[in-house]
């Protein structure tokens, strides 16, 4: 399941990206990526939605605590697990 979540995170942000999934990892940061503001929000919104989960966080203070990809399936993994 973790595996699938963090898959599914990469993938989402491949395509938002419109970059290769294969030349994301855990240890991508967000700004190597050149991923905006606007493009981070719908990417965490995108996650919500398929994970189901809320992820308490304002543009301002994403940029502040998500800085590697990492960052996001952390987050995500948490919040999935704190759901079961």
């Amino acid at each position: 399941m973790a595996k699938d979540i963090e898959a599914s995170i990469i993938g989402m942000i491949a395509s938002a990206g419109e970059i290769e999934a294969s030349e994301i990892s855990r240890e991508t940061e967000l700004a190597e990526l050149e991923i905006d503001s606007l493009v981070l929000t719908e990417i965490v919104m995108d996650i919500e939605d398929e994970h189901d989960i809320e992820i308490d966080l304002n543009t301002a203070e994403a940029w502040e605590s998500l800085k590697t990809v990492g960052d996001i399936v952390d987050v995500v993994k948490n919040l999935v697990a704190a759901k079961t």
